[in-house]
This record gives C-alpha cells, sequence and structure tokens, in this order.
C-alpha cells in the first residue's frame, strides 16, 4: 500500500502525518437537489406524492423497505414533482433514481 506524508494543521501547531492511499478516493462532489436516489437497496412500500404536485422540504415522497426497516425519503427543498420513477413493490438499488424535483 503506499502511503503519503501529509501536512496538517490544526490551532496553529503543524503535524506530518501518514495518509493511506486508499482514503483518497475522489470528490464525487454534492448531489444533485432536484434528483432524489436511493441511499440503501430495498424494496418501495408506498409512493405518497404524484406527478404535479407541489411539497416543501421535509414532505415524504415514499416508503423504502430495507432490511426489514421503513424509510421515509422526503423532500430537501420546495419544489414541483417532475416525474416519478419507480412504483410500489420496485426493487431498487443504492443510487437509483427514484423522483425528480423542479425547483420553485
Amino acid at each position: 500500500m503506499d502511503n503519503k506524508l501529509d501536512k496538517l494543521i490544526i490551532d496553529d501547531t503543524e503535524y506530518v502525518t501518514e495518509v493511506p492511499e486508499y482514503s483518497r478516493k475522489p470528490y464525487k462532489g454534492i448531489s444533485d437537489p432536484s434528483e432524489i436516489r436511493a441511499f440503501i437497496p430495498g424494496t418501495i412500500i408506498e409512493i405518497k406524492v404524484s406527478e404535479g404536485d407541489m411539497i416543501e422540504p421535509g414532505t415524504v415522497l415514499l416508503l423504502l423497505d430495507a432490511m426489514k426497516m421503513h424509510n421515509e425519503i422526503c423532500s430537501r427543498d420546495n419544489g414541483l414533482i417532475g416525474k416519478i420513477h419507480v412504483a410500489q413493490g420496485d426493487m431498487v438499488q443504492k443510487d437509483q433514481l427514484l423522483v425528480n424535483i423542479i425547483k420553485k
């Protein structure tokens, strides 16, 4: 494993530390807020909104069953439901697109 020495400064004190190469994953950036994606594989239990609905932050969009737990997938912003890409009973993979939101 290739390790690299890096400098770390905390409260004006400089530390030299060895950073394993595996921790240097490329930064993907912030996810697109207009796309709601599955954070874990699971099954869509219920869709709580319809295309064209106006939503606010915290609106429950759908229920995702993962590992015998029901997870509420909520909106982060105000907007309009553009397209729903899943149906009740669908099995989804991690990062699969579930809903598009049109920012208002």
